[in-house]
């Protein structure tokens, strides 16, 4: 199964995966959490288990430490071919200057990589970051975008198991957004958008979230106003996830050669 969060920066999603990760292993889950840590976020989040915050160091969290990206980035640079998907975003949004380019391909890279290990898995794999909140980072960076180019991008990409949306009061963003910049030196803020670039990404986000809800897909949405509301979403999403195994464990094998089930959530 496999569980994507998205929305605006600094919405709560990585703290959201933090603590479900926690939720899910106390319930006697396999997890694996997927996370784009920032070293301000670390720890953040109380009750975490020692082995959740272990599955942080994967294929694709480690790379994403902000010192990382800069050798991660070299065969990028030096022409490295990619996989189809990420050949195909980039060829439908691509990013206005090279170094945009040059992270957005990167990212999507190693996205690819860690999505079609999870999309094998028996584990549950939670991606505080992935698909969506990628193509709506680069409908943000595109040189140029209408709505038909949106819903072409959310054709190419993968649809997760579980879908949950996180968002909040934009003052509450922009304050978080603040404290965090001032938090970073000068080498993470290479690799991260500016206050205003980031504030244009809750508008983005909103407007992908329409289109999939035009499309039929229905999505947990989450208000990250505070953690008692995030608690509640846990609970939420654990209920959900009891729902899919159970789903699961009356499929008759045989049916599901060569196929894949998608549930999107509520």
């Amino acid at each position: 199964m496999i569980i994507e969060l998205f929305g605006p920066p600094a919405s709560g999603k990585t703290t959201l995966a933090h603590a479900l990760a926690a939720a899910l292993e106390k319930q006697g889950f396999d997890v694996q959490l997927i996370v784009s840590s920032r070293p301000a976020e670390r720890g953040s989040i109380p009750g975490e288990s020692k082995r959740a915050l272990s599955w942080c160091r994967t294929e694709l969290g480690a790379p994403l430490s902000r010192a990382a990206k800069l050798v991660s980035a070299a065969p990028i640079l030096l022409g490295a071919t990619s996989d189809d998907l990420t050949a195909s975003i980039m060829d439908l949004l691509p990013p206005s200057n090279l170094l945009r380019s040059v992270r957005c391909r990167r990212y999507l890279s190693l996205l690819a990589r860690s999505w079609k290990v999870a999309s094998t898995s028996d584990r549950i794999v939670i991606f505080d970051q992935g698909y969506v909140t990628a193509l709506c980072s680069m409908v943000l960076l595109a040189r140029s975008i209408d709505r038909s180019v949106m819903m072409r991008g959310l054709a190419l990409i993968p649809r997760p198991n579980l879908l949950v949306r996180l968002d909040a009061p934009r003052k509450i963003l922009e304050a978080r957004l603040r404290a965090r910049l001032g938090r970073q030196g000068a080498l993470e803020r290479l690799f991260e958008f500016d206050l205003q670039t980031s504030l244009q990404q809750i508008e983005t986000t909103s407007e992908v979230a329409h289109v999939l809800q035009e499309q039929g897909g229905r999505m947990m949405h989450v208000s990250s106003l505070d953690y008692c509301r995030l608690e509640k979403a846990v609970d939420q999403i654990v209920r959900e996830a009891k729902s899919w195994k159970k789903e699961v464990n009356q499929v008759d094998p045989s049916l599901l050669e060569g196929r894949h089930i998608i549930r999107v959530a509520r």
